[in-house]
């Protein structure tokens, strides 16, 4: 897991021809995709080769985002043990009652549900409130 989290890390502000031979040819850009508030950004993904979607902005990696299957062997405790006590929580949009756990300073923020991981956010470390204003959109209400 700490592997594949390095892994995300390494992909940070690498340029879309540097991602597209890592990722290969499967993996096509797709331009004009948003994430959280980020707009016109270029998404890439091959799961072949990275099990997640890089986000571009201005020509560089500024968001990596693994998929939950990814995640499936780490659970909620062994995230606080590898980043460290409690994270900033927040609403996730993963549902009604997961939360988004953030850890704004090692640039990194995760979707839990109780004992599931549904995602992880990998991104350049920033401040909360810089995560906050910058990536994180606050979810629309849950209905049940």
């Amino acid at each position: 897991m700490i592997s594949m989290i390095t892994n995300a890390h390494s992909y940070l502000r690498l340029s879309l021809d540097d991602v597209q031979r890592i990722l290969g040819e499967a993996a096509r850009p797709v331009p004009g995709d948003e994430y959280g508030q980020m707009n016109d950004l270029t998404s890439i993904e091959n799961p072949q080769v990275f099990p997640g979607t890089l986000y571009l902005q201005n020509g560089s990696v500024v968001l990596v985002r693994i998929r939950r299957e990814a995640m499936a062997a780490i659970s909620p405790a062994e995230l606080r043990e590898i980043f460290g006590g409690e994270a900033v929580r927040l609403r996730s949009p993963a549902g009604k009652q997961a939360h988004l756990w953030v850890w704004a300073d090692q640039g990194v923020a995760s979707s839990v549900q109780g004992q599931t991981v549904h995602f992880l956010e990998v991104f350049p470390p920033c401040t909360q409130s810089e995560y906050e204003a910058r990536i994180y959109r606050e979810p629309p209400r849950f209905i049940r």
